[in-house]
């Protein structure tokens, strides 16, 4: 009986754990496309909809990036208008392993945030977009098998500010918490969604919390995320420290349908260009993107620093539109290289480096 009841807790175990794993939650395969309206938040978390603008991720490749094997997103925002015709010039990396979900930090997608609070003057003497650019880093951001409401720490580091004449130490806390599951209605349909609440904490000994930044996430089965919103704030507390007031805005991101009626045709570009490649530096990959207004032949070759032809990575004729390749340097050595592109009267060259 003892074994049965053994067997059987076993069994639900597995159950348990395997309906928690966080690949279950990212797009089977790539192609996968997300359409957001994105639109700020003022300091009391009402929307600015004036300023609202569109979002398009794909998720397009599978790849090494920075000691994982990263599920790629390429992402771009912009007006209604031109969203469609606007080239991807940013990428979101993430990675699934058993049940947890890695996000690569990566400053540029809170550039603006930072930024802000450099120009507020939160913290005296202290530069917020330096800091956070030294934590990039990949982190297990979302643990899908965590207990709800359970609080957990995906970094935590101590540095010293000078406030007046007063060596201050702060604390700074990445943290994370798997809230309640809900159902949630969006344009394009419900999802049953894990939901996650993502937090940066500053802190001192002496004063307690100083400043607390949210972040609620909604990731739903072979979705991932589909719903994103971090709350403005007005933050008064700060005032013993010679700190005024100020705000900080916010961001809902949220699946819209207001996209859908625009036609989604290949984006013809008004003339050729050569990207450049990204990432960069790069081991051992990198992604080539280059665009040709009209039906063209394409010639597009790799030589290293002293001009010596390294191979070719493309000489055919091309459709119009945008179009990509990935250079694999696997058996060529670490250095700088050249990409250069012919098509009919457009050349161009770009530098990349290849670090080992």
């Amino acid at each position: 009986m003892k074994k049965l009841v053994t067997v059987f807790c076993l069994i639900i175990f597995i159950g348990l754990t395997y309906g928690q794993q966080a690949s279950d939650y990212f797009p089977l395969q790539t192609g996968f496309g997300w359409k957001f309206k994105v639109t700020p938040l003022d300091s009391v978390s009402d929307p600015v909809t004036s300023s609202s603008v569109f979002r398009i991720d794909s998720y397009t490749s599978v790849g090494d990036y920075k000691g994982k094997l990263a599920n790629i997103i390429e992402t771009k925002t912009g007006p209604l208008q031109t969203i469609q015709q606007q080239p991807f010039l940013d990428s979101l990396f993430y990675n699934t392993n058993g049940t947890d979900g890695f996000e690569y930090l990566n400053t540029k997608n809170i550039e603006a945030l930072l930024i802000t609070l450099d120009q507020t003057g939160t913290i005296p003497n202290f530069n917020f977009v330096n800091f956070f650019t030294s934590l990039q880093d990949w982190y297990s951001t979302y643990r899908f098998a965590s207990n709800v409401n359970t609080e957990y720490t995906m970094l935590q580091k101590d540095t010293t500010v000078t406030i007046s004449v007063f060596n201050l130490p702060l604390q700074f806390k990445y943290l994370g918490t798997r809230l309640q599951d809900q159902n949630l209605q969006t344009a394009l349909g419900n999802f049953d969604c894990k939901k996650f609440l993502i937090q940066w904490k500053v802190s001192t000994s002496i004063f307690g919390d100083l400043l607390t930044l949210n972040d609620t996430v909604w990731i739903a089965p072979n979705n991932w995320i589909v719903q994103d919103i971090m709350p403005g704030q007005y933050v008064d507390n700060l005032t013993l420290l010679g700190i005024d007031p100020f705000a900080i805005p916010g961001l809902e991101t949220k699946l819209t349908d207001e996209l859908v009626s625009v036609k989604n045709e290949v984006e013809i570009p008004l003339s050729a260009f050569l990207e450049q490649n990204y990432p960069n530096p790069f081991n051992p990959t990198t992604k080539i993107k280059f665009a040709v207004p009209e039906r063209s032949n394409v010639l597009i070759k790799i030589y290293d620093i002293t001009g010596s032809e390294v191979l070719t990575l493309v000489n055919k004729e091309m459709e119009a539109g945008w179009h990509s390749f990935d250079f694999n340097a696997n058996g060529i050595a670490s250095g700088v290289y050249l990409v250069r592109m012919n098509a009919g009267n457009y050349i161009s060259t770009k530098k990349m480096v290849l670090l080992r």
